[in-house]
């Protein structure tokens, strides 16, 4: 390796008019940080990257709605960067709608063919009136919808047309009182919050928190569900990544859990390994966002927003999850503004926050006998939301 770029989301606050997305150089054990470039203003809500090697392109994700009629506003959508192979500046190659509102994540295929975002939507409903068969009048609430895009790649990266779109069904309980969000309305219709692709690059993965479903599609020239793994009632299942054995991990935003599984890459079929706790003693509002496997495959990490803490678990020889420690990052007022981030170097020798309501990045040295974290260093930056990492 010869240089260690990390890119920055950052996302359009009340205060902060900026968005864009920030290029820094990393030293090989995480302790120092080089700005070389910021992308100013685009995308305004910068939130999930992802990056493909062998193109050298970084996609992003504008976390928007459409305006309706408009446009008064860019849309939501999904863009496609060229990274230099010298520096790691960036430079804008084209976008592509997103055919959904508020895009939560972003990924590539292994052969950097196809891309796909999953798309989360809003908690606001609006009423329409309609006369029912047997001439009564009633309110009806809907929702945006949550979907999952499927784009072709060209050969330099640039994003194609869309190739598929499913479009998920289903809610949990419309207001749920356990869930402040949106006024209780967070599970009265889909929302995707994660797209993954398995080790063996034959399967795209779904969580869907409202109705409680991961979904499992074969990736091909269109999204073919292969199977669907339904979570009891208030679990909230939100991001999952893969080991390399093959085992999936999954944050619960709802139930505050970390659930393992095992996967089937010959079907497709997830099965329920273990469940565990990601909070201790806390009793406010607190929601699970993202997790990261250490690349020894011994540790799985997840952050807390309420708790406001980066927990760690040892992944035993089985799959159960055994909790080996925490840290506490900066206390945010509601969990939609507190860190939902963080990203494991290559190597696995240090951990890096977003730490939002503090305005910094933070570096941790991460113990791969124990798991456990210290503070390296911390660099300012404005309302910094998301980190991916390029080898160059």
């Amino acid at each position: 390796m010869s240089k260690l770029i990390a890119y920055v989301g950052r996302n359009h606050v009340a205060n902060f008019e900026g968005g864009g997305i920030s290029v820094f150089e990393v030293s090989e054990d995480g302790s120092s940080f080089t700005l070389i470039d910021n992308v100013e203003g685009r995308p305004k809500r910068a939130g999930y990257l992802a990056y493909a090697p062998k193109a050298k392109v970084l996609y992003a994700v504008d976390e928007r709605k459409t305006d309706g009629r408009g446009p008064i506003r860019p849309a939501s959508d999904v863009s496609a960067w060229r990274v230099d192979p010298q520096s790691g500046r960036l430079t804008f190659l084209n976008s592509q709608r997103t055919a959904g509102a508020m895009p939560a994540a972003v990924t590539v295929s292994p052969d950097e063919k196809l891309l796909f975002t999953a798309n989360h939507g809003f908690f606001d409903h609006v009423v329409k009136v309609v006369e029912t068969t047997d001439g009564q009048w009633v309110e009806k609430f809907e929702y945006d919808d949550s979907s999952v895009v499927q784009y072709g790649l060209a050969d330099d990266g640039s994003i194609g047309d869309i190739q598929d779109v499913f479009v998920f069904t289903g809610h949990g309980v419309d207001p749920w009182p356990e869930s402040p969000q949106g006024g209780g309305h967070a599970p009265a219709s889909p929302h995707a919050h994660i797209v993954v692709v398995d080790p063996s690059g034959k399967y795209l993965v779904v969580c869907e928190k409202a109705a409680e479903r991961i979904y499992v599609f074969r990736i091909g020239s269109r999204l073919e569900l292969a199977s669907v793994y339904q979570c009891p009632l208030g679990t909230g299942p939100r991001h999952a990544a893969f080991d390399k054995k093959g085992r999936m991990f999954m944050t619960c935003e709802f139930a505050s859990e970390l659930w393992s599984f095992d996967f089937d890459p010959s079907t497709g079929i997830l099965k329920f390994i273990d469940k565990q706790s990601t909070i201790s003693g806390f009793k406010g509002r607190n929601e699970p966002a993202t997790l990261q496997i250490h690349p020894n495959g011994r540790f799985v990490y997840m952050n807390n927003r309420g708790e406001d803490t980066i927990v760690w678990f040892r992944i035993e020889e089985d799959g159960h999850l055994t909790r080996a420690g925490q840290v506490s990052v900066s206390k945010s007022d509601d969990p939609a503004g507190a860190t939902r981030c963080m990203t494991l170097s290559p190597s696995g020798a240090f951990l890096l926050v977003p730490d939002r309501p503090a305005d910094v990045l933070r570096s941790y040295a991460v113990d791969a006998e124990d798991g456990s974290l210290k503070v390296l260093t911390e660099v300012p930056i404005q309302n910094p939301v998301f980190i991916k990492f390029a080898e160059l």
